[in-house]
């Protein structure tokens, strides 16, 4: 019972009691069931190489007819492929995967010899792998009458390593579209949504960082836990980090490439996080000193120097910047020559001399590159080209027409056809000999005009109003056309009834309407009108049936007295009228 209790902890994932027991066990027995089951172990505790020299001693001693030896042959390359994730310099690209590997394979070899070719870069073999992988996986498990739940679950997971395959490739769309279709399968494997959710979000990136960050939180929860290696989680948490950093939350991105690093150690990428973080944080001299302290510790990284440069160069620090690369080559050039003066490094160097006033050095530099890589073009070795071009510009712009023109020429014997060297000789030739400038300028190319529109280049030009280009006058009389107004329709109410016509008096105050009614105490001084005021026809009620003025005037004979300013006048009551109960009370003022 003692294997079946070892097994027993490998599939709960208790690692360490199983591998004291596993030792106790190997004291008394040590054959090819326990071989296989430690190399089980070993790979579950993300100890690679040593399962890796176990699988291949049981491969030997296996029958190929043999089951088992395909189930070896699956463990095996997925082994290797976990060992060329995590460690490149591991894993030589030129051995041979598997000399098995073939049409009648397996699923999950084909499964697994793609994930070794992805970890090796080698993206067509992989994709064919895969491709072959999911059309095998379908059609046996279909004939095996598996239900559907289980097909949909091994084929999420040859669909996502294809996904990923696509998106290495460049092609986007298609490996959203697979991703998403995983997502959206319903299957209950967590590990298998965690690596699409993450890797959408490695497409989508700024896109959508709120739905990103529902995402990696999806991705990194406990019940994912078990089902990631250690290097897959590190990715995760990394780009955690860096979604912390474009949602501009710059101390928590801090905190997490902190986190990144007491877990997962000191790697390049963790502190260029943290740097960015500091620099956001408008702290890009703190930026600065941390990358300076780590280049001390790792002066060898390519990665930490450069960000320093660009940071010095952003805040116009390009003597900084110099001293930063002079150091780097001074730690590589004592034994790596051909590193030393790489085409791109002595690009940056030579600019950085220029931009800091050295034009002497830079092309001392540029002649040392030159004679270094002409010399290993003796060696049967290849020499770029770059190099030779940057010195015979560098000549040329400071004036020294024959060097430039000398090496100028031996650009376009090794290529007659390079254009650029062609034009960079023409133009030295023009200042010390211009035969043969012209001679070579013959070799140019022709520029063709053909395909150039010269009005639409004339509307182009910049600074230029458009009321000042002149058009051409036209042959017929243009007969300018009245443009039709559109009119308007009317904005009616809701409620608007076209057979009920509206109140006239709408737009007047309530109080000015003819079918306005005093309320409560005032009613009476309505009634009576203004003091002194004649009303004609009639007074109270206006109906005409009672005269109350005394005397019939005829309209006819009666004419209009003129207007009189008006005039302030007394209240006409009685004084007893006025008298009331408690006293007297005076008067208000008009």
């Amino acid at each position: 019972m003692t294997f079946e209790r070892i097994y027993c902890y490998y599939r709960t994932n208790q690692l360490q009691p199983a591998f004291d027991l596993l030792k106790q066990v190997k004291e008394k027995r040590n054959d090819a069931a326990i071989k296989y089951l430690e190399a089980q172990l070993l790979y579950a505790d993300e100890q690679y190489a040593q399962s890796i020299q176990l699988y291949e001693e049981l491969l030997v001693n296996v029958d190929k007819a043999s089951h088992l030896y395909e189930e070896i042959q699956v463990n095996l390359l997925a082994a290797k492929a976990a060992l060329a994730f995590t460690d490149k310099d591991a894993s030589p690209e030129k051995e041979p995967i598997l000399d098995q590997v073939s049409k009648q394979a397996s699923y999950e070899v084909a499964y697994n010899a793609a994930s070794l070719h992805l970890a090796r870069s080698d993206l067509d073999e992989a994709r064919k792998q895969l491709e072959t992988a999911r059309k095998t996986c379908h059609e046996k498990l279909t004939e095996a009458d598996t239900p559907q739940e289980e097909i949909d679950e091994e084929l999420a997971v040859i669909a996502t390593q294809l996904a990923y395959t696509y998106q290495m490739q460049g092609r986007l769309d298609d490996a959203m579209e697979i991703y998403q279709s995983v997502l959206d399968s319903g299957i209950e494997d967590p590990g298998i949504k965690a690596v699409a959710s993450n890797n959408i979000v490695a497409v989508q990136q700024k896109k959508d960082v709120f739905d990103a960050a529902k995402k990696l939180k999806a991705a990194s929860g406990k019940p994912v836990d078990n089902k990631l290696k250690r290097y897959q989680k590190r990715v995760i948490a990394m780009n955690d980090a860096l979604l912390q950093l474009y949602m501009n939350k710059y101390s928590a991105c801090r905190d997490a490439a902190k986190r990144l690093i007491e877990t997962y150690g000191e790697c390049d990428e963790f502190y260029l996080i943290l740097a960015s973080a500091t620099y956001q944080q408008h702290k890009a001299e703190k930026a600065i000193e941390e990358l300076k302290a780590l280049a001390e510790k790792k002066p060898e990284s390519v990665a930490i120097r450069f960000a320093t440069i660009q940071l010095q160069l952003l805040q116009s620090q390009t003597t900084g910047a110099l001293a930063t690369l002079e150091s780097y080559l001074s730690h590589i050039g004592e034994t790596n020559k051909r590193e030393y003066y790489r085409p791109a490094l002595i690009a940056l160097l030579v600019w950085l001399y220029e931009q800091t006033g050295q034009s002497q050095r830079a092309m001392e530099l540029l002649e040392q590159a030159s004679d270094y890589w002409k010399k290993d073009a003796k060696l049967g070795l290849s020499a770029p080209t770059s190099i030779l071009k940057q010195t015979a510009a560098f000549k040329l712009k400071s004036g020294r027409y024959s060097e430039a023109a000398a090496d100028y020429e031996e650009l376009v014997r090794e290529d007659p056809t390079d254009a650029q060297a062609v034009a960079g000789l023409v133009t030295a030739y023009i200042e010390i000999d211009p035969a043969k400038a012209e001679q070579y300028g013959n070799a140019l190319p022709s520029i063709a005009f053909d395909h150039l529109d010269v009005q639409s280049l004339e509307r182009s030009v910049p600074g230029v109003k458009r009321g000042y280009v002149r058009k051409a006058p036209s042959q017929t009389p243009q007969v300018k056309k009245n443009k039709n107004k559109k009119k308007r329709k009317p904005l009616l109410p809701k409620n608007y009834d076209p057979n009920n016509a509206p109140d006239p008096e709408r737009w007047l105050p309530k109080y000015e309407r003819s079918s306005y009614r005093v309320k409560g105490k005032n009613k009476k001084a309505a009634s009576r009108g203004p003091q002194g005021a004649y009303v004609a026809g009639g007074g109270i009620g206006s109906t005409g049936s009672a005269k109350i003025t005394g005397k019939q005037v005829e309209e006819a004979e009666q004419t209009s007295p003129p207007p009189e300013p008006a005039k302030q006048q007394k209240a006409s009551g009685s004084k007893a009228a006025n008298k009331k109960k408690g006293g007297k009370k005076k008067g208000k003022k008009w």
